[in-house]
């Protein structure tokens, strides 16, 4: 193991020479091409100094210009929405657009002002990844790109609908950057949950390789030679992968201190949409009574948004189990070990993974499996709300 992680450190430092965009076998190419569209859209002020992210005052102005231009329209959205009636005289949509001008806006506020300790989070996601070799970057790589690509295309084809039939283009346009950037900043952070993933993976195996070795009782190298010292290699890889399991949780930690509000705020976003969205389908697109006459891109989308919290808080839920694994492996080399060092460092490394907060939270709400049914029943409860509106006489 110790062989493989100078390998690895060999490797990082090769990969550092050549273009990060064109390598794929470190973490900078893996998330460069995320992090320049939300550098692009003001979200993430960084450069990048032998593979590494920086921060920069240049594109932080370049930021700070975008999100100007942005809350203007945003704010001139908002007078056409509530004193110019631009839209459909309707209660419903009236606050559907109102949500999303809203929304969108405070998003954009906290990506701004939390774009510093953003970077930190991805420095440090950056620094634990490098343990893990070339093979293992070009499987992510491969399943991110086809991820994003899948969560982008809706939205592509939303803003050729929007160019080509609306003529008024601001609100729709400040609509469809809102839900652009929602999904931008949302990848950044499930990208780099997907490579915290593999390192707590990596732990598990290197764990599992260590009590196959116990178990066959297989000899170790320098055992002879130091024989007062039991199995000091087995030592020093347990002391490295309690370092790694530390390290990782410190970044685990940074990414809920950065993500914490824009994940909250990006939810409550995405829960009024689809909210909104089932509401215009099943009573106001669908004339007949208990009938479902048509199928339009209403519908398509709060599916599209449904699909898109499932898979996320899945994600979350997959990098949940692997860090629970490592307690049970942990135990698991307990019971088949006698040496007292291996033994004082597996039960010092159990009360680490014991006692570290390993939750993935946002202001105190867990993000997991049951998140998603908190929200479907409160879906439902908005969703009859919003039926009454139909039997509220006008003023």
């Amino acid at each position: 193991m110790i062989d493989r992680l100078k390998c690895n450190g060999k490797r990082v430092k090769n990969c550092k020479k050549q273009s990060s965009a064109l390598c794929f076998g470190n973490y900078a190419s893996l998330i460069y091409y995320i992090a320049f569209i939300n550098r692009f859209m003001g979200f993430l002020p960084y450069k990048l100094e032998s593979s590494k992210f920086m921060y920069s005052k240049l594109h932080s102005v370049f930021s700070t210009i975008i999100i100007i231009i942005y809350l203007f329209f945003a704010i001139f959205s908002l007078y056409e929405i509530n004193f110019y009636a631009i839209m459909d005289d309707r209660i419903p949509d009236i606050l559907h657009c109102n949500s999303i001008a809203l929304f969108g806006s405070a998003i954009f506020i906290c990506s701004y002002a939390s774009n510093r300790s953003t970077l930190q989070a991805i420095q440090r996601v950056q620094y634990v990844s490098h343990a893990l070799s070339a093979e293992i970057f070009n499987k992510l790589i491969k399943t991110l790109l086809i991820k994003d690509l899948l969560f982008f295309m809706p939205l592509g084809i939303f803003i050729l609908y929007v160019i080509d039939n609306h003529d008024f283009k601001i609100f729709f346009f400040i609509c469809w950057y809102s839900f652009f950037g929602l999904l931008v900043i949302s990848t950044l952070y499930l990208n780099n949950i997907y490579i915290l993933n593999a390192c707590f993976k990596f732990i598990n195996n290197s764990l599992i390789k260590i009590k196959e070795i116990l178990i066959n009782d297989e000899p170790h190298l320098l055992r002879r030679e130091y024989h007062m010292k039991k199995n000091p290699i087995l030592l020093m890889e347990l002391r490295i992968l309690k370092k790694q399991y530390m390290e990782l949780i410190e970044a685990v930690h940074l990414l809920n201190h950065s993500y914490s509000l824009k994940n909250e705020m990006i939810l409550l976003m995405l829960f009024f949409d689809i909210t909104f969205n089932l509401y215009f389908y099943l009573v106001v697109y669908n004339t007949e009574v208990g009938k479902i006459t048509k199928i339009n891109s209403t519908l398509g989308f709060a599916i599209f948004y449904i699909v898109y919290i499932v898979i996320s808080i899945s994600m979350i839920e997959i990098i949940r189990v692997q860090m629970k694994k490592i307690g049970s492996n942990i135990h698991k080399i307990l019971v088949h070990t006698f040496d007292d060092q291996i033994i004082t460092e597996l039960e010092l490394f159990s009360l680490e993974v014991l006692q570290k907060d390993n939750r993935f939270i946002m202001f105190g709400l867990e993000m997991d499996l049951t998140l998603v049914t908190d929200m479907t029943c409160k879906i439902t409860t908005f969703l009859l709300m919003l039926i009454q509106f139909l039997f509220v006489p006008p003023c």
